[in-house]
């Protein structure tokens, strides 16, 4: 799922905005659109915790409110991973946003072919750049737990326990269907466990240790498989 803000403090550019981007996005990508009118509901968004993949921001705002170049200073730096789309009606802005890292500037009115152009950008940047994820069900709601912060997931009855860096959850799921969503850096070692390959110690014939100490099982069957996956993974790391 791709979460799309979109920062505007006019009402009716916002929802000009969003029109074009829901026409413009690929079909059958699965995504949200979320409307922040001005910094501090775009302020408030991020400071409930949610994850913006793709923002799109108008740069000048209201007398008295941070620019939207400030915002994405102060809320998207680098690291978060937030692919930051400009928005101006003004063409000198195009070099003033160069302040902050970005994908691209659109000129009101936005063209649509261009808009096309910017988010298909910032998908493939986010392609690129955004951690693995996987996707479970813990009660009522979803949660997206980076594959890097997991140690190994174990199936018992018709549950998983996906056991993390510090932390447990439990979600009623396959572990195929679990695996399914996890990059090639997770392993199956036994019939009841998939282990990340980064969080290997040591490796025999019945056991695999991982770097906390803690010891699973490899059957027989997963044996070659899993020194096969261990060895072609620290060869890539080398």
């Amino acid at each position: 799922m791709i979460t799309i803000a979109i920062c505007d403090d006019d009402t009716h550019s916002l929802s000009c905005i969003h029109e074009l981007v829901e026409q413009a996005l690929p079909e059958g990508l699965p995504h949200v659109i979320i409307d922040a009118c001005g910094p501090q509901e775009l302020h408030d968004l991020v400071c409930a915790g949610t994850q913006v993949d793709v923002l799109l921001c108008d740069v000048i705002m209201q007398e008295g409110q941070p620019t939207g170049i400030q915002m994405v200073s102060q809320l998207f730096p680098p690291e978060s991973g937030t692919q930051v789309i400009y928005v101006s009606g003004y063409l000198q802005q195009a070099l003033e946003v160069y302040v902050t890292k970005h994908v691209y500037f659109l000129l009101k009115p936005i063209d649509p072919e261009r808009l096309a152009d910017a988010l298909n950008r910032a998908l493939a940047q986010l392609s690129r750049t955004r951690p693995a994820m996987l996707r479970i069900k813990v009660g009522h709601k979803e949660q997206l737990i980076n594959a890097s912060s997991i140690l190994y997931l174990e199936s018992r009855l018709h549950k998983v326990i996906v056991h993390c860096l510090g932390r447990e959850m439990e979600t009623y799921a396959k572990l195929d269907d679990l695996q399914r969503q996890l990059p090639s850096t997770f392993s199956r070692c036994h019939r009841s466990f998939v282990v990340n390959l980064a969080a290997v110690s040591s490796l025999d014939e019945s056991e695999v240790t991982l770097h906390d100490g803690t010891r699973l099982p490899v059957s027989r069957r997963r044996a070659h498989e899993l020194q096969h996956d261990l060895l072609m993974y620290l060869a890539s790391r080398s």
